[in-house]
């Protein structure tokens, strides 16, 4: 299929774009130049490449050089290429990539055509693209048990962090009142096992199961019917 006028839609969504980014009555030196990037799964017309690129020019009629523009920038004149100021398009034709991905912009194209990504990918992004699909795949009740999965991972670090800080602190000072290397042991280990009990208390009162506690603080069924 094809999608009538899509040339004057982007060029639309693009001046849109460039007049959302400049409030009313600044000048024309704000104007920020734009990138359109089109991911096209419709034919579009004729063409052999995959991918193209357009861009506003200014070239000699009779010369064919290209026209500098000279524009301040702090307090001196400046020569620049209009190439700098306007805006760029690139039209991606999925549907027209049929070779082996080298690059990395090519093992993009690849993906977006075919949806599977290599496992030895280095482009950039495309790793994190594939555990995004790996979750996305899942089903509600494979989602949210994930979810949980990582919750709980996250708490169990948390309380193991906690304890130890914990445990060296009351360590370190029921070691200096006592004044013994035994003090500071049973005060260490009191320390972290009253760290311990903290936190699953406050995995209690957040709604978690006696069978989640036990599993990520260690503690046994009786220790936690007693919080």
């Amino acid at each position: 299929t094809r999608e009538l006028y899509y040339l004057e839609r982007i060029l639309y969504g693009v001046a849109k774009a460039i007049t959302e980014h400049i409030s009313l009555g600044e000048t024309y030196y704000k104007v920020k130049k734009i990138y359109s990037i089109s991911i096209l799964y419709f034919d579009i017309g004729h063409g052999t490449d995959y991918l193209y690129h357009g861009q506003n020019i200014f070239k000699g009629v009779h010369t064919g050089d290209f026209l500098q523009v000279s524009t301040r920038e702090k307090d001196a004149i400046v020569p620049r290429m209009p190439s700098e100021i306007y805006s760029e398009y690139f039209l991606i034709r999925v549907n027209e990539f049929n070779k082996v991905a080298v690059t990395p912009l090519e093992e993009w194209i690849e993906y977006l055509k075919t949806g599977i990504i290599r496992p030895d990918t280095t482009a950039p992004g495309l790793g994190e693209a594939r555990e995004k699909l790996k979750y996305y795949s899942m089903t509600p009740q494979e989602r949210h048990a994930y979810d949980e999965h990582l919750s709980a991972l996250m708490i169990q670090n948390d309380v193991l962090d906690s304890a130890k800080l914990e445990g060296k602190i009351e360590g370190k000072i029921e070691g200096r009142l006592e004044g013994r290397a035994e003090g500071r042991e049973e005060g260490r280990e009191e320390g972290i096992k009253e760290g311990v009990l903290r936190n699953a208390r406050r995995m209690k009162e957040k709604g978690f199961s006696t069978e989640d506690i036990m599993e990520i603080t260690g503690l046994t069924f009786e220790e936690v019917s007693q919080l």
